[in-house]
Formats: structure tokens, C-alpha cells, sequence
């Protein structure tokens, strides 16, 4: 039963926590936390072009950490659309 109420916790947890968030935001980097389980990277990765487009820049991924449960972190510049090439 215990394990039940735990795991149920957990649960609820991840799932109130589970919106990529900016962590970190710049002209010229975002960091964007997700949980990995509902939201992927693609996730983060979009809302990473939102904050790199308020500078009227792109978002190109430069690493990427895993945590743990529901700690994933997506690192992107924000890049000029003539960087691209």
C-alpha cells in the first residue's frame, strides 16, 4: 500500500511539473527543463524557438543533460537565421 501512495506522489509530481520551462533565458542562450516522460525534446525545443524569437533569432540545440526523473535539460543558442548555414 505503501508503495501505491509513493509511487502515486510521484506521479502527481512529475505530472503538476511537467511543462518545459525556461530555466535560463538571452539574446543568445535558453535553457529549457522538461520531464522526459510527457514532454520530450522536441517539447523544449519549442519553446526554446519562442524565447530565441522575442531576440528574432533561432534555436539550435548544443547539448543536452539528463538528471534523472523529470530532470532534463535542453541547451540552445540562439542563432541568427543566417547561421543556419
Amino acid at each position: 500500500m505503501l508503495r501505491i501512495a509513493l509511487l502515486s506522489g510521484l506521479l502527481a509530481l512529475t505530472a503538476c511539473t511537467s511543462t518545459p520551462t525556461v530555466v535560463e533565458n538571452s539574446a543568445t542562450e535558453v535553457a529549457v527543463r522538461y520531464d522526459g516522460i510527457v514532454n520530450k525534446l522536441d517539447d523544449a525545443k519549442q519553446v526554446a524557438q519562442k524565447a530565441c524569437a522575442a531576440h528574432n533569432k533561432m534555436a539550435r540545440l548544443r547539448k543536452v543533460d539528463d538528471l534523472g526523473l523529470g530532470q532534463h535539460f535542453g541547451y540552445f543558442d540562439c542563432i541568427s537565421p543566417s547561421e543556419l548555414n
